[in-house]
């Protein structure tokens, strides 16, 4: 899963914020926690977080994680939080193609 952060404007200078994972219905068992810091250079305005995701056969709702900015320099931040989706894939064998 690839989450985009977009500068609202190119910098002429660097900017910096750094970035973590954070569970919510979705756990450890779900996805691959990251966290790190990315650096734009001046003029450059977006940069990719890549967050794998685990197959599982559990059967279950759809679940979600967050990626959490913070610690900005040389800029603000105005959406400090991401949110991903992962989609249950599993079927239940009870229920073939319908919902239970």
């Amino acid at each position: 899963m690839s989450f985009t952060v977009t500068l609202s404007a190119a910098s002429g200078s660097s900017v910096s914020v750094n970035y973590a994972s954070a569970n919510g219905t979705a756990g450890s068992g779900d996805f691959t926690a990251v966290s790190g810091a990315l650096t734009f250079s001046a003029g450059q305005t977006s940069k990719s977080i890549s967050v794998s995701t685990k197959q599982d056969s559990q059967i279950e709702a759809n679940e979600r994680f967050y990626i959490n900015l913070s610690n900005p320099v040389g800029a603000t931040i105005a959406d400090s939080q991401g949110v991903g989706t992962i989609l249950d894939d599993d079927d239940d064998p009870m229920c073939g193609d319908f919902f239970c």
